[in-house]
């Protein structure tokens, strides 16, 4: 059960948390760019999607390549710790980060080509991630 959790599980949280940190530093810095109106109750979803739809196009840049970053950094990091040949941790990676996605983006009601665009990058850029570092470690 310990190797379980060093070698599987350790890795998987691990790579979670850099991606939510890397998008959570990423909408922070939009969130100075575009910020939300004093008046707006979040808890309210209807303000809450009224508010996003109102958003330029521009405003989903910096949210966008947060996603690509922490995706890449997650599917990086799965790897290095499990040093994996195979596709299989950072992948699982990939899944969580698009149902993690999926969820945000319901709950905050993002514009639909912003969905289908973005959330395949999740298992694509979690891919290049462990790609990078697998052919980084192959040339060593």
């Amino acid at each position: 059960m310990k190797n379980f959790l060093k070698t599987k599980t350790w890795p998987v949280v691990a790579g979670l948390l850099v991606a939510f940190i890397t998008m959570t530093i990423f909408e922070y810095i939009n969130s100075f760019i575009y910020p939300l109106p004093i008046d707006l109750d979040t808890r309210n979803p209807e303000a809450v999607w009224a508010f996003t739809a109102s958003l330029p196009w521009t405003a989903y840049i910096l949210v966008f390549l947060g996603w690509i970053i922490g995706a890449f950094k997650a599917g990086w990091v799965t790897t290095y710790l499990t040093k994996e040949k195979t596709y299989k941790l950072s992948f699982m990676v990939g899944i969580i980060l698009t149902i993690l996605g999926v969820i945000n983006n319901i709950l905050i009601g993002h514009h639909l080509l912003f969905n289908i665009v973005g959330l395949p990058m999740f298992i694509l850029f979690t891919y290049l991630g462990h790609k990078y570092l697998s052919s980084r470690t192959r040339t060593q």
